[in-house]
């Protein structure tokens, strides 16, 4: 449906409605004044309580019984007092200081009542038009109601003809059903009218038998009690309103839980691949290990010829000193792989903080020359802590790596240590474009990078060994200023995770 015919058609479903509340005036009888006001009354408090049975779906049920009930006490001018005490509300809302209108009740009346409405400020407002289509709408179903009702009771008393009103009713749904096909409402936007209406028509059916009892309830009252007894019973509505509000919670519950599982199954299917990677790398890797060890061999031999005066010899030496080095490339990446797909085990020794990140960091020198980068270490705290020190000493030399290649020629890559708080502390800054916002958790997910030449394994085998040990590993990095990679270790452990297992020294 193109939006030209849907605004004709919302505005032709307004002129309707607009025809029918004008009609309603003119049903003024003075001796019904006690119930207009009583009505009125009423609907301030139980137009408030509402519940949202789907998303962009609130239907304050307390409040739909209690006007349909009065509709046939006391005629259709409630349909008129429906559509002004909102507007009378809103202009009373603007008049009076801010600190009374806060308290006057909100009403949005309409069809969005009931079909895809809000109340007060849960849901982002909405074009004037489609409110004043929600209203139309409305007082459709309300004036299709009476005109059933006043066509089977001519006395014009129909709170004494249960069967008229129950005629009233299944015409006056009928009608709010069929209007709520059409595709005048902001819910109402995927290309399947009948899809997207679906289940908005289950709860109607709900809705429809439950509010109908309260409708008759309301108006036996009246019958037999008078003025009193519809009071008591619109107020007895609540208990309707309560127990929907309690079965919504329920299903938005059973929702979220269905969320959760399929987002627990997304993960266990993921460290599922990741496993069966981490087995086949294992094995694979062992494989090249070997293999490569034959290669690296030979290629020392090659190295190590004589006649290194022929130029045939001199090339060939030249040849094997750059295999050499992508051998020592591929034998981390190898290295890497093996780390990764081992179990984690913990081997917990107290180590000095300041000896176990001076040892990583001088691993780091030769790659930090290489890069023409300069590392800074200060590490002053005298702090011991439990470590598998092989592991916290590998995770810090990644970290540095990593700050190392990120780094530009001549830059500076800062390690400095402290502790704080029981928690021992290592921070590691470089110099380099830093790291996006929305790549600061995925840096530390494995095979991920941003290099042409990386597997991704580095800071994801950091962060697995820090967590071990009950520690954490963040980035705080601003895109073009660098970036900070954090550790933090607790310095008295409290305990051990399911995956460690710690020795004590001895």
């Amino acid at each position: 449906m193109t939006p030209r015919t849907r605004s004709v058609l919302r505005w032709l479903v307004i002129a309707a409605g607009g025809v029918v509340t004008v009609a309603s005036v003119f049903t003024f009888r003075h001796d019904d004044l006690p119930s207009y006001v009583t009505f009125a009354l009423l609907s301030l408090a139980l137009y408030g309580p509402w519940v949202e049975v789907l998303p962009e779906l609130g239907m304050p049920m307390p409040g739909i019984a209690l006007t349909i009930g009065f509709l046939y006490i006391t005629g259709p001018f409630v349909i008129t007092l429906r559509v002004v005490m909102p507007l009378a509300l809103r202009l009373v809302r603007a008049t009076v200081p801010e600190r009374w209108a806060v308290w006057l009740p909100d009403m949005v009346g309409g069809a969005g009542e009931l079909v895809a409405g809000s109340t007060a400020a849960k849901f982002p407002p909405r074009p004037r038009a489609v409110v004043a289509a929600e209203y139309a709408v409305f007082a459709l179903g309300l004036g299709t109601r009476w005109g059933i009702v006043s066509l089977l009771v001519p006395d014009g008393h129909p709170a004494a003809r249960p069967l008229a009103i129950l005629l009233g009713e299944v015409a006056g749904y009928a009608c709010w059903g069929t209007l709520a096909l059409l595709p005048l409402y902001r819910f109402q936007r995927v290309p399947s009218v009948r899809a997207e209406m679906r289940p908005v028509m289950v709860d109607l059916g709900l809705i429809t038998a439950l509010v109908t009892a309260f409708v008759f309830l309301i108006t036996y009252g009246y019958q037999a009690h008078g003025l009193p007894g519809a009071v008591v019973w619109s107020l007895a509505a609540l208990a309707l309103h309560f127990m929907l509000k309690r079965l919504n919670e329920r299903r938005l519950l059973v929702e979220e839980q269905n969320q959760r599982l399929a987002a627990l199954n997304r993960e266990l299917e993921h460290r599922e691949r990741l496993s069966a990677i981490g087995k086949m790398s294992s094995v694979v890797s062992h494989q090249m290990l070997q293999q490569l060890g034959v290669i690296g061999l030979y290629t020392d031999l090659i190295r190590s010829a004589q006649n290194g005066d022929d130029p045939g010899v001199a090339q060939a030496k030249a040849n094997a000193a750059a295999i050499e080095e992508a051998l020592g490339e591929l034998n981390r990446v190898l290295r890497d792989l093996l780390v990764f797909s081992r179990d984690l085990r913990l081997n917990l020794y107290p180590h000095p903080l300041t000896v176990v990140v001076a040892e990583a960091v001088e691993e780091c020198h030769g790659a930090a020359a290489a890069h023409g980068v300069t590392l800074w270490f200060d590490c002053p705290t005298e702090a011991a802590l439990p470590l598998d020190k092989l592991k916290i000493r590998q995770a810090l030399g990644n970290v540095v790596r990593n700050a190392i290649e990120a780094s530009p020629p001549g830059g500076v890559v800062r390690v400095e240590g402290a502790a704080r708080d029981g928690w021992a502390e290592v921070a590691v800054t470089d110099h380099g474009p830093g790291v996006p916002e929305r790549d600061r958790d995925a840096v530390f997910t494995p095979f991920f990078t941003t290099k042409e030449q990386g597997t991704g394994l580095g800071l994801a085998i950091a962060r697995e060994f820090v967590q071990a040990h009950g520690g954490t590993l963040g980035v705080d990095a601003a895109p073009g200023r660098g970036a900070t990679f954090v550790m933090r270790l607790p310095i008295a452990r409290s305990g051990g995770g399911a995956s460690v297992r710690p020795r004590e020294a001895g």
